[in-house]
């Protein structure tokens, strides 16, 4: 790795189109996406505070691979952590958001050198050259334990002479748990309680939640006893959950250091002080396929630590590990209770439809009226791929609601027919508005040559077809921006799409969609894309919009309670921004966008002139 490489992480990647290979090195830096928490500087770079919430930091860019083995590098800062022996920051690979390929996470005094990397395998059915090709996505967590500064990530694609042994996946828990008002935490993370405090949950959760695929997982305790009641006596219990949204929204059960009881026991084991000062304490457990991450589940991990009131004793870490199928126990340990009876069944439900529909199914999860009531699962309407198709088909075979988006690809759906004779099926609209963004490639003609040039990996996912037809007529980049910008003035830019006309057929499309499902949000959007930002591209819809179209599922699927998204889920759904051409804003009415307007794009704010002549520069 270069010594300074933050300043390059601005450039694009090359595509592999011009250099006549695959390519084998990328700058990701300023092609991943921010979530809601950490400022990004211009140079793309971002910073997270530790008193911030813990949670992703950056995610993408959502690569097509060829197979092989890569390292994913980054330079990273860390400030002083609050617990010393425990990770600031977490790294995932994963790919088409379900099956997870490595995690790591890493302390501030693995980061003293400021770099990190960690090594991962493109398999032939994800990669670009199979039929089934993946897309790869780096998520970064600020696990709340120091301050961070990410400036550079780079991926290079390894020789075969330099692939690297597969590492195993190793979670370090015990600073993500939460701690009740029982013990004391001590500098280093470790956690001591005394034998006379009360007995209760001591330590649980698991900070931001952690959904795993599914297998076999092993958690691993390590601690000391001091003193004991009497000896043989259960001194701790070890409790692991999933589908436990343990984190509560009652300010009074934040208060009270208390989980909240939901969530399906996977594993029960009770310790004895001579098990803990013998060795290393574990608790296996299974994650079956139904709630496994590459099943589409929802279904947080909750380990809870029970202070049994027999000895005093101190936890000093507590680490899950991914077995191996060559690791696997023969047998589970006799100490392994079976799971405890499951919650009643939840109303099963799967969602097809595109990206709004993973957005709806989020708010699924996250409105606790809903969670309570429903089991639900996501599939993209298009499902080329194989491996995921096994896991559509039974969930649809097996579901008592289909929610389908009003999409036509929903017609060449691959998996209609497993349908069961006499299945609920229900619709929801796909909400767009074209109005803004009338060159658009999803308006109208796109841009061949830069799709073409560049695709599966887009620099620019939303591509112009305007600027793709100015390309061949207008070599010069400077006139070409400048016919752009007239945008069909008299003696500037013949055959230009009439926006305004096609403002007047999106008028009535949107009044069609409302008048089909006896909603408002076409004349939601009419009324306020004028005054203010809702929409970020033609198929993003801001939260109010949002929330309006999860009212109407939530409707759909007999809910009559109050339903509503908050608007923290706006700082995932506006990144990135489409710039709005400035002479279609003042033609249209809309008083928010001119050319000094600010749009976020990868977590920079930059103006439509910008963003312009950057599609301009790169696609030459």
């Amino acid at each position: 790795m270069p010594e300074d490489i933050a300043g390059e992480t601005l450039s694009r990647p090359v595509p592999a189109a011009e250099r006549g290979e695959h390519q084998s090195h990328w700058r990701l830096l300023g092609h991943l996406e921010n979530a809601a928490i950490g400022q990004r500087a211009p140079d793309g770079s971002i910073a997270v505070r530790r008193g911030e919430p813990a949670g992703c930091i950056l995610f993408g860019p959502y690569l097509h691979l060829p197979e092989g083995r890569y390292r994913l590098s980054f330079r990273c800062r860390s400030g002083a952590p609050r617990l010393a022996a425990q990770p600031v920051l977490g790294v995932d690979v994963i790919v088409l958001s379900r099956f997870q390929q490595i995690w790591r996470d890493f302390t501030a005094a693995e980061l003293d050198a400021g770099v990190g990397s960690l090594d991962f395998a493109v398999s032939p059915e994800h990669s670009i050259e199979g039929e089934n090709q993946g897309r790869f996505e780096f998520r970064f967590f600020h696990l709340g334990n120091a301050d961070l500064a990410i400036t550079a990530v780079e991926l290079e694609r390894l020789p075969p002479e330099q692939v690297p042994a597969a590492e195993p996946c190793l979670w370090r828990m015990l600073g993500r748990l939460q701690k009740s008002w029982l013990g004391r935490r001590s500098g280093d993370g470790s956690v001591s309680v005394r034998r006379f405090e009360a007995a209760g949950v001591l330590l649980y959760g698991g900070w931001p939640y952690l959904r795993l695929p599914g297998g076999r997982y092993r958690l691993i305790l390590r601690g000391r006893t001091r003193t004991r009641r009497r000896p043989g006596q259960v001194v701790l219990g070890v409790e692991v959950f999933l589908q436990s949204r343990w984190r509560s929204r009652r300010w009074l059960m934040r208060l009270a250091r208390r989980p909240e009881t939901n969530g399906e026991q996977q594993a029960w084991r009770e310790i004895t002080a001579e098990e803990i000062d013998a060795g290393p304490v574990a608790v296996d457990f299974t994650v079956p396929t139904e709630i496994a991450l590459e099943a589409g589940a929802d279904a947080p991990l909750d380990i809870r630590l029970h202070h049994l009131g027999n000895a005093t004793f101190r936890i000093e870490s507590v680490d899950l590990l991914r077995l191996d199928a060559d690791r696997m126990p023969a047998v589970p340990p006799p100490s392994l209770a079976s799971a405890a009876p499951r919650r009643p069944e939840r109303c099963r439900i799967v969602m097809i439809g595109n990206c709004q529909t993973e957005t709806l199914r989020q708010g699924f999860a996250r409105i606790d009226v809903l969670n309570k009531l429903f089991d639900v699962k996501y599939h993209f309407v298009h499902l080329p791929e194989k491996h995921l198709r096994e896991f559509a088909a039974k969930d649809i075979e097996t579901c008592d609601i289909l929610l389908v988006q009003d999409n036509r690809m929903w017609d060449e759906f691959p998996l209609r027919d497993c349908l069961r004779p006499g299945a609920d099926v229900r619709k929801f609209p796909l909400i767009r508005f074209a109005s803004l963004w009338p060159f658009d490639a999803w308006n109208g003609p796109g841009d061949r040559q830069a799709h073409d040039r560049e695709a599966p990996n887009l620099t620019f996912p939303y591509l112009d077809g305007l600027l793709g037809r100015l390309r061949q007529e207008i070599p010069d980049k400077n006139a070409r921006f400048d016919a752009y910008r007239a945008l069909g003035l008299p003696g500037s830019l013949p055959g230009v799409i009439n926006y305004r006309r096609l403002h007047q057929i999106e008028h009535r499309r949107l009044a069609d969609m409302d008048k089909q499902f006896g909603i408002s949000i076409g004349s939601f959007i009419l009324e306020n894309f004028q005054n203010r930002r809702i929409f970020h591209t033609t198929v993003q819809p801001n939260w109010e919009v949002f929330s309006l179209l999860m009212k109407f599922v939530a409707k759909l699927v007999g809910v009559s309670e109050p339903i509503s998204l908050s608007k923290g889920i706006d700082a995932g759904l506006r990144n990135p921004q489409v710039p709005i051409h400035p002479k279609v804003a003042r033609d249209l009415g809309v008083k928010w966008a001119d050319e000094n307007t600010r749009y976020l794009d990868h977590g920079r704010q930059i103006t439509w002139e910008r963003y312009i002549r950057s599609y301009i520069d790169h696609y030459g």
